[in-house]
C-alpha cells in the first residue's frame, strides 16, 4: 500500500473530524454542545467510519473546515485560571463569515 502524505491542514481536519465523529457516536447532544453542531451534522458525522473520514479529508485538499474563534488571541491572553469561566460568558463566533451557498444546488457562491 502506498504512503499517504497529508498537509498540515488535512491533518488538522482529520483529527477534528475523528474527534467529533467519535464524540457523536457516544452522545449526539454532547457533540452538538461541545462542537457547535446541529443534530443533522452530528448524526452525519457519527455515521462515518475512519475510512470515510480519511477519504473525505484527502479529497477536500487544503480547505480548513474548522476556522478559529474570532477572539482567539484575546482568549489565549486571558489568565489561565479565569479562562474557563470567561469562556462560559463569551460564546464562540467564527473568525470569518461562512461562505454563502446556492439554495438550488448547494454550491459555494463567490
Amino acid at each position: 500500500m502506498g504512503k499517504l502524505e497529508l498537509s498540515q491542514v488535512q491533518i488538522a481536519n482529520l483529527n477534528m473530524l475523528i474527534l467529533i465523529a467519535e464524540c457523536a457516536k457516544h452522545d449526539n447532544a454532547i457533540a452538538c454542545s461541545r462542537f457547535g453542531l446541529d443534530a443533522d451534522q452530528a448524526e452525519f458525522l457519527a455515521s462515518l467510519d475512519l475510512q470515510d473520514i480519511l477519504s473525505l479529508v484527502t479529497h477536500l485538499g487544503d480547505e480548513c473546515l474548522f476556522p478559529p474563534r474570532a477572539d482567539l488571541v484575546q482568549v489565549l491572553a486571558w489568565p489561565p485560571q479565569l479562562a474557563g469561566a470567561l469562556l462560559m460568558v463569551h460564546p464562540a463566533q467564527a473568525a470569518r463569515p461562512v461562505r454563502p451557498v446556492c439554495p438550488v444546488d448547494g454550491s459555494a457562491l463567490p
